[in-house]
């Protein structure tokens, strides 16, 4: 080897080196392990919401959703899980993405006793945006059938109240596909669901 190969081949190698270091991170991304996974396709709906107006799962095409199943005569998980929701509601504003890139939908099993002015003065009492976030309300056997496509149980109990899955806050992306499922109630870690919602909506 003459004395010039050998004198560039250190800058040969840093060139190299170079090279697989900036391709390494353009790729990371693409590779990173902190993405979340595809847990299922989000089954197929059209149900009316708490106005009447019919509304279905193509209607948030390109929206990553945040969905979650309630019913507004629930003591204690239902109205907690809303209410840290309507927190986030007020992140989302504040960062122009709420009604536009993100959309919330909530949907009640209890149609008999969540008429539509019930659910109106719910939105209205909690602080609720209809602009941005939906209020369905079908019939009580379908929206049963829905929440278990998405492996939650619902039961009617006796004194008419439910019980159901207090992992049931869903995350969907824009391709209608869940991405994480959370528990509901007060313990939900808001800066956690901001920062998984931030993750889809920034995807592209």
């Amino acid at each position: 080897m003459s004395n010039h190969a050998k004198a560039s081949r250190p800058y040969l190698i840093a060139a190299i080196l170079l090279v697989a270091a900036l391709a390494g991170y353009l790729l990371y991304p693409l590779f990173k392990s902190d993405q979340l996974p595809i847990m299922m396709a989000s089954p197929d709906f059209t149900m009316p919401d708490h106005e009447g107006r019919s509304v279905s799962q193509s209607d948030y095409d390109g929206q990553v959703r945040l969905m979650s199943f309630i019913f507004t005569r629930c003591p204690d998980i239902c109205p907690a899980t809303t209410l840290h929701m309507v927190d986030l509601q007020e992140e989302l504003k504040a960062r122009g993405w709420f009604g536009d890139q993100v959309a919330f939908v909530s949907a009640t099993f209890d149609p008999d006793n969540d008429t539509p002015e019930v659910l109106a003065d719910y939105a209205e009492r909690l602080g609720i945006d209809t602009a941005g976030w939906t209020l369905l309300r079908g019939e009580e056997a379908q929206t049963i059938a829905l929440a278990a496509e998405y492996g939650n149980s619902v039961q009617r109990l006796d004194d008419g109240l439910y019980a159901h899955n207090v992992t049931s806050l869903l995350l969907i992306d824009r391709d209608h596909q869940v991405r994480k499922i959370y528990r509901m109630g007060d313990d939900i870690d808001q800066e956690e669901i901001l920062s998984d919602i931030a993750s889809l909506v920034e995807a592209r």
